[in-house]
Formats: C-alpha cells, sequence, structure tokens
C-alpha cells in the first residue's frame, strides 16, 4: 500500500510590482492578515472556504495522514522582501526534510503571482527545492490563483497544478478539493499526470475576468465540459496578474491528463485558441470618479426603497491588487456631490485612526483623510469635518458568499466608523491596516447595516461582488487612479513579453502560431 502521509504548506502572496510605498512586504504584513505553524494550521483552517480548508475535508474523507507545516498569506502589495520570502521558504522545505522517510506527497496552496524583491518568480524556485528534497517519485500538487502568472518552472516541478475557476473566489475550497483529490489518486498509482499549457499573448482587463456572466463565465464553462471528459484530471485558465512586471506575466491555459500527453495539448490550445479569439471581449472603458459617483447617484435616487444599494468598485485603490487602499478620488466626488446616505469602506489612514481614538466616540474634529501613502491615489482631503461614531477592535468572522471565503477570521486593529459631508450623509469605515472589505460583515461588525445605504463604495475590481450583488440594485465601476489601476497602458513595463493584447497591435501578433 502506498504511504499516504501528505504534507501541506501555504505560502501566499499577490505582488504588485508598481507599489511604490512601501517598498517590500515584510513578515509583519503576513501576520497581520495569516500565519499559522503546525496544527494550528487544521485548527484555524478547518471548514473554512478556502483551499487548505477544502483539501482538509478531503484528508479527513480519505483517511489520509495530513502533516501541516504552515499557513502564511498578506494583503497584495509590493515585493516580499527577501529574508521574509526565505524565512517561509525554508521552514517549508525543512518541514518536508522532517517528513521525509514516511512521505507519499506534497501539496503547496500558493497564489501564482509572488514575486520576491530578489526574484521574478515566488514560486517556481520553492517548488523546485521541494522537488529536490523529495525527488522525482514523490508527487506534488499545487493549487492557485485564477491570477497567477504560471511560470515554465512551476509547470515543469510540479506534478498537477490546478486554480480557482471563479472570480470573485467562490471556489477557494473546491479548488482545494481538486488538488487534493489529484495528488492523493497520484499517491495511490491510480493516475500519472502529465501537463501542458499554452500562452495566448493578451491582458485580460482585471473586472472582464468576472465569471458569473460574460465572455469568462463562457471559457470557464467550456473549462469544465473538457475536465468532465475521460482521461482530463484537472483543466484551469489563469488570466494572469498585469500588475506585475516580470517576464512570464500573462494568461495560460494548463491542463492535467492521466498519461495523455496528446490530450492535454489539445484542450490547452482550445481554450487559448477561445481566449485570443475573444480578446477584444476582455478590454473595456470604464467612467472616470466623477462620472462613476454621478451615475450611482443617479441609480440610487431613481431606484425603490427597499431595492438595496448601488455598490460601487474603486479599481485604483484595491488592496486586493496591491493599491494602497487611501485613495480619495471616490469619497472626494461622493462629498462634493452630495451622495445621501453613503458609505465607503475600508479607507486606510492610521494617523485618522489615533486621532479618533484619542478624541473618542462621540467626538467632533476635523481631519486630513487618505492620499497620504503616495502620489498615485488622489490628494489627501482636507479639513475635513468629522463625527466618531464608533470604534472596535477590528475583529470579525466572514459570514457571506465572499472572495476572501467563509469562516476566515479577519482582524483589522482599532477601527472607526466616521460620518461625514452635509448632515453626515456619508458614513467612512478607517482601519490601520489595509485590507479589502470583501465580506459584508465589516460593515454590520461596526454598526452599520449596508443593505439600507444607497450608495456604498469597496476599493476592488469585482471580488467585493461575492458578498454585495445578492444585497445590491445596481454595481458601478469606476476607473480611478493607483498602483491597482484597470488599464495596463498606465503603467511602464520593462521586463513582460512583447508584443501583447492589447497594448500592442494585434495586427503584429501571430497567434496561434503551432502547426
Amino acid at each position: 500500500m502506498a504511504n499516504e502521509t501528505i504534507v501541506v504548506a501555504s505560502f501566499s502572496h499577490e505582488t504588485n510590482t508598481f507599489v511604490k510605498n512601501p517598498v517590500v512586504s515584510d513578515r509583519g504584513d503576513f501576520q497581520a492578515r495569516r500565519e499559522y505553524f503546525g496544527d494550528a494550521v487544521v485548527e484555524n483552517l478547518r471548514g473554512t472556504e478556502t483551499m487548505v480548508g477544502g483539501l482538509i475535508d478531503v484528508a479527513d474523507e480519505e483517511d489520509v495522514d495530513l502533516r501541516p507545516i504552515l499557513a502564511a498569506g498578506a494583503t497584495p502589495g509590493a515585493p516580499v522582501e527577501r529574508e521574509t520570502y526565505e524565512f517561509y521558504s525554508d521552514r517549508i522545505v525543512e518541514g518536508v526534510r522532517e517528513h521525509l522517510d514516511d512521505l507519499g506527497g506534497v501539496i503547496l496552496p500558493l497564489h501564482g503571482a509572488m514575486v520576491p524583491e530578489h526574484l521574478h518568480d515566488g514560486e517556481g524556485p520553492l517548488i523546485a527545492r521541494v522537488r529536490d528534497i523529495v525527488g522525482p517519485d514523490v508527487p506534488i500538487s499545487v493549487t492557485l490563483d485564477l491570477h497567477g502568472n504560471v511560470t515554465d518552472e512551476m509547470l515543469a516541478e510540479a506534478d498537477a497544478l490546478v486554480g480557482y475557476k471563479e472570480y470573485p473566489h467562490l471556489d477557494k475550497a473546491e479548488t482545494g478539493r481538486l488538488g487534493m483529490n489529484v495528488l492523493i489518486d497520484t499517491v495511490r498509482g491510480e493516475v500519472d499526470p502529465v501537463m501542458h499549457a499554452e500562452r495566448p499573448p493578451q491582458i485580460l482587463y482585471q473586472p472582464k475576468a468576472y465569471t458569473q456572466s460574460g465572455p469568462m463565465a463562457e471559457i470557464m464553462e467550456q473549462a469544465r465540459e473538457h475536465e468532465r471528459r475521460d482521461g482530463v484530471l484537472g483543466v484551469s485558465v489563469f488570466v494572469g496578474y498585469y500588475h506585475a512586471d516580470i517576464p512570464e506575466m500573462g494568461v495560460s491555459t494548463p491542463v492535467i491528463t492521466d498519461d495523455d500527453p496528446a490530450l492535454a495539448r489539445e484542450v490547452a490550445r482550445d481554450l487559448a485558441t477561445t481566449l485570443w479569439e475573444r480578446r477584444a471581449e476582455f478590454v473595456e472603458d470604464y467612467p472616470d470618479p466623477e462620472t462613476a459617483v454621478a451615475e450611482a447617484k443617479a441609480l440610487a435616487e431613481g431606484a425603490d426603497d427597499d431595492a438595496g444599494p448601488v455598490v460601487m468598485g474603486n479599481f485604483g485603490s484595491n488592496p486586493g491588487g496591491g493599491g494602497a487602499s487611501d485613495g480619495t478620488t471616490i469619497p472626494r466626488a461622493m462629498l462634493e456631490q452630495g451622495v445621501e446616505n453613503a458609505g465607503y469602506a475600508i479607507m486606510y489612514d492610521p494617523d485618522v485612526v489615533e486621532q479618533c481614538l484619542d478624541a473618542g466616540v462621540g467626538s467632533s474634529l476635523t481631519v486630513t483623510l487618505g492620499g497620504k501613502t503616495d502620489d498615485q491615489h488622489g490628494e489627501p482631503i482636507e479639513d475635513l469635518d468629522v463625527y466618531v461614531k464608533a470604534i472596535t477592535d477590528g475583529r470579525y468572522v466572514n459570514t457571506g458568499t465572499s472572495h476572501e471565503g467563509y469562516g476566515v477570521q479577519n482582524d483589522l486593529g482599532s477601527t472607526v466608523h466616521l460620518t461625514c459631508g452635509t448632515d453626515r450623509t456619508l458614513d467612512v469605515i478607517v482601519s490601520g491596516v489595509r485590507e479589502s472589505a470583501f465580506d459584508a460583515e465589516v460593515w454590520r461588525h461596526i454598526g452599520i447595516m449596508p443593505e439600507r445605504l444607497d450608495v456604498l463604495c469597496i476599493p476592488s475590481f469585482i471580488a467585493f461582488l461575492g458578498d454585495y450583488k445578492p444585497l445590491s440594485s445596481d454595481v458601478v465601476l469606476a476607473d480611478t487612479p493607483g498602483a491597482s489601476a484597470v488599464n495596463p497602458a498606465r503603467f511602464e513595463y520593462d521586463h513582460i513579453p512583447r508584443p501583447l493584447y492589447p497594448l500592442d497591435d494585434d495586427a503584429d501578433i501571430t497567434y496561434p502560431d503551432w502547426e
């Protein structure tokens, strides 16, 4: 009987190389979000809608011996500090080595778009280090975010590589289950996985990767149809992450089959061809902040009283894509246009949090809000009169169908509910931690019922729609400035592959180029 001891280690970061401040993401950023070691991995992530939560379920069902090493993840941001990258990587390698004598397989829930400050690819070298220890016969399964930039080294060193099929990422646990099932079947000798991937030369604007409707929904259904075929173990479509300026940035279509490389190639090419043929459908122009706020205001004024809020997405400030989360263009437009019964979450501003803590609940004061991280996200809103409505410890558990996963614990530190604007018509949640408001519980934990607002804005692409769309009357997306801006033409690239549509004219690109 095969040895069924499985080692699990998760090390995840989505790196935006255009972030100006801070210049690196360090261990403190991981500790602020998620850092578990050993048995604490299972204790904290069992039953959660995460990749690790899903694979734990499978380990229990299949009665395999799961040995957790660590689970570490940070909010997307600047390149990972070398010391921090090596700290977690070394812990993973040491943990694998400790279990080498009775090891059946390794599963690594990663991200796919990690960039350490000294490398272009964070995951490929890590998988390679694990491979060097376990040798060619111990299978390694890797699960990734849909926004991964899949490199040749990642494909070469892993036996199986699978990613989310949903954006917002509502299938994290499902992805963990798939990666674990393929691994266990491989350990038991029931399958012999082989992989092939294609790379159509295109960028998909992040909001156009939405999988609940539109072209991406149809392509993911195409992937699922292929996955149901005999001999196909896993099909993934990675939309890539174009906020990382690296040589292997881009779209990819890895396919895993049971010892059938020709079938893997056929399926990967079919998906790549479809993506390329529909390339224009993945590019779009979005309204500027003032226009977007005016549109949201008009929609709210025309909606029924019980229709739910108009929900806005603020692209450039999106912390889920490395944005500073202190962008001011949308809240400034809300104030200037007098949007009533409106909310904004989360504004990152440690200075304002400290001022409010000193003043206390029930105090009125004048602050300078936002725009302090760098010069990319709008000017600070100066001389803003605010009222401190509530202060919490920032701790809450996700309760919705959210991008971050049901049951995941959050700790924002001291968090403030401010009201501001004429007649205090704008509610703002301010935190000293740069974090996304993907789960609507962030409002409720501080005393705001989001369903009762007329307009609310989340610094995000569309990941917030997992939990917010069911309670909304309409959605407005805004092209705002920042490190997470939607249009790749805003950025200066030095390393990405070229030519690349839409940065380059598709008339100059020959694709597909296989025979």
